[in-house]
This record gives structure tokens, C-alpha cells and sequence, in this order.
């Protein structure tokens, strides 16, 4: 099947046309030069050099039947094209093909195809324009609206009123979760509601070793995480007021913001990047929101502390947040 792919390409059927060519002119030219030498030799017998009459006798009739050969070689060529071809269709196929007309035939079929996939290379240029086109003025769109968000809130203020517990989770790599990992590992949501039980209700009973152990036998805790569910399922069953899941919309934004505000709410965000890039992660993480200064966030970071010494703007969120929940005290 390869070999009769080959035989329909102009330029192989151009190189065995030529070829053919040649073994023709040679079947020609040779015999001609032979036939004049034979000429000469037997001309030196007519003019009377009889001594060299046994030596040019056997030149001659060498030279007599190399001409004959060599003339016929085209033929015995297409005899033997002809007998292999009972056997194979392939193996005379290019020799068959290697003709004018043929090759125009299929130079005139390459260069159609040359030309569709041409016009098929520019058409999904011309898409792909489109489409970076497209992305470009959504993100545009999403700048105007994330500076608008930003001027919205720039001046709105509100931190946690009480003084906000903090776990990091890697304080806790020597114990499981559940069969998984440790709490360093895998943990970040059980830490997450272990700081937001622990602000609102004291540290007694809901530490991050409480709220893995919970959170795990009742099915929130998975190889690649815990459900977020799970964490506001936990935090519900303590006695706490939780709203959610919210989303990173306008309308969430907007919510989650003025809530943080009044200074008696925090959030459990969860995040998901995958670029390996993440300011917050490079997979999936959960950590707490406390409050609101200038516009920006205050944050309780459960695997990087050193972030929670800064504020963190909008644009810091945007594309990463998968979900957030509100929670506060029942009765603030």
C-alpha cells in the first residue's frame, strides 16, 4: 500500500519517467555506436588488411550481438514489468504510471490538495483571529469590571471583631488524615474551620486534630482533599450560622465584601489553580477571609503564614476561586 502511495507522486513518477527515458536512448545510442564500429572494422577488411581478419571476425560478431542486446533492453524491461506484474499489481504500478499524462494527472490532483489545505490552514488562522479576538475583549471586559469592583469597595473597612485563631497545618504533620496523608498534606480544610470554630467558639474541642477526625468519619475526607460540604457541614454541626456556597460573581463579591465589613463574618474560601502558578496554590486549598481593609482582603493562610501579614486585592482571586461560604455567630 506505501509503494502505490508512492507511485501516485508526481515527482517519483518523474524520476522513473526519466529513467525510462535514458534506458530508450541507451537502447538507441549504443547499438548506432556499435554498428559504426563494426562499420570501421569491416571497412579495414575491404581495403586489404586480410591479417586482421580472424581477430576483427570475433570483434565484430561480440560487437554485433552486444548491439542487438542492448536495443532490446527496453523490451526485455516491459517482458519482465509484465511477468512480475501477474505476481503484483504494485510492482509495475509506477512503471505503468510513469507517463506525461499520468504525471500531469496526479501533479494536477497535489496541487488541488496543496490549495485546499492552504485555504484550510488560512480558515483556522482566520477562527483562531476570531478567537483570540474574543478572549481578548473578555478580558478587557473583565479588567473594566474588576477596576470597577476595586473603586466599588476601595474604601470599605471591617476586620474580624475578635481576635482570629490561627492554625497552620504543617504544625500537625504528624497526625492522619484519616487514611489518606497527615493534616500537613491533605488537611487545609479541617484547618480552615478548625481557625473559624476556634475564633467563634474557643479553641476547646475544635482544634484542627477535632475538626480532621470529624470531618473524616463522616466522609468529607477524599485522596485529593476534603469535600467543601464537608467543612460547612462541620461547622453547622458545632452550632455555627453558615450561607453558601457562594461563587465569584458580582453579586457574590459584592455579598461576601459588605458581610466581611460589619466585622462579624468570616469566609471559607476554597481556590483551584493548576498552572502551578497560584499566588495562593498550585492545586486545590482552602483558607480563611477575615476581613476587609481599604478594599483588600485580610487573610488567615493555613499552609503559607507569611501571607497573612499583607492585604490581598481582587485581582489576586480572579480565575482561581472554586466557592465560599459566610459563616458567623448566631445572635451577632
Amino acid at each position: 500500500m506505501l509503494f502505490l502511495n508512492v507511485c501516485e507522486k508526481a515527482d517519483f513518477l518523474s524520476v522513473i519517467f526519466y529513467l525510462k527515458y535514458l534506458i530508450e536512448i541507451i537502447g538507441i545510442i549504443v547499438p548506432i555506436a556499435l554498428i559504426i564500429m563494426i562499420g570501421i572494422q569491416l571497412g579495414k577488411i575491404v581495403l586489404g588488411d586480410v591479417k586482421i581478419i580472424p581477430k576483427v571476425t570475433k570483434s565484430i560478431v561480440v560487437k554485433a550481438i552486444a548491439a542487438v542486446a542492448v536495443f532490446f533492453i527496453p523490451s526485455f524491461v516491459s517482458i519482465l514489468l509484465s511477468l512480475v506484474g501477474q505476481v503484483s499489481y504494485s510492482a509495475t504500478a509506477c512503471w505503468n504510471n510513469a507517463n506525461t499524462g499520468t504525471i500531469n494527472h496526479f501533479r494536477a490532483i497535489e496541487e488541488a490538495e496543496k490549495l485546499q489545505e492552504k485555504e484550510e490552514l488560512n480558515k483556522a488562522m482566520g477562527e483562531a483571529k476570531k478567537e483570540l479576538e474574543r478572549v481578548k475583549k473578555l478580558r478587557e471586559e473583565e479588567s473594566k469590571k474588576n477596576a470597577e469592583l476595586r473603586n466599588k469597595y476601595k474604601t470599605l473597612k471591617g476586620v474580624f471583631s475578635k481576635d482570629v485563631i490561627y492554625y497552620n497545618q504543617c504544625d500537625f504533620r504528624d497526625y492522619p488524615y484519616g487514611t489518606y496523608g497527615t493534616i500537613c498534606s491533605h488537611g487545609c480544610g479541617p484547618t480552615s474551620s478548625a481557625v473559624i470554630a476556634s475564633t467563634f467558639l474557643g479553641v476547646s474541642g475544635h482544634t484542627p486534630l477535632d475538626t480532621t477526625k470529624w470531618i473524616c468519619e463522616h466522609g468529607g475526607c477524599t485522596s485529593g482533599g476534603t469535600y467543601a460540604g464537608s467543612n460547612a457541614q462541620y461547622l453547622k454541626h458545632v452550632g455555627l450560622e453558615v450561607t453558601g456556597p457562594y461563587y465569584w460573581t458580582e453579586s457574590g463579591i459584592d455579598l461576601l465584601m459588605n458581610k466581611l465589613a460589619t466585622g462579624n463574618y468570616l469566609a471559607l474560601i476554597l481556590v483551584r489553580n493548576n498552572t502551578g502558578r497560584g499566588i495562593f496554590t498550585s492545586g486545590g486549598h482552602y483558607f480563611v477571609l477575615t476581613g476587609v481593609k481599604n478594599g483588600e482582603f485580610t487573610i488567615a493562610q493555613v499552609s503559607r503564614p507569611a501571607q497573612n501579614d499583607q492585604t490581598w486585592p481582587l485581582s489576586a482571586f480572579d480565575g482561581d476561586v472554586a466557592n465560599f461560604y459566610l459563616v458567623t455567630q448566631k445572635g451577632l
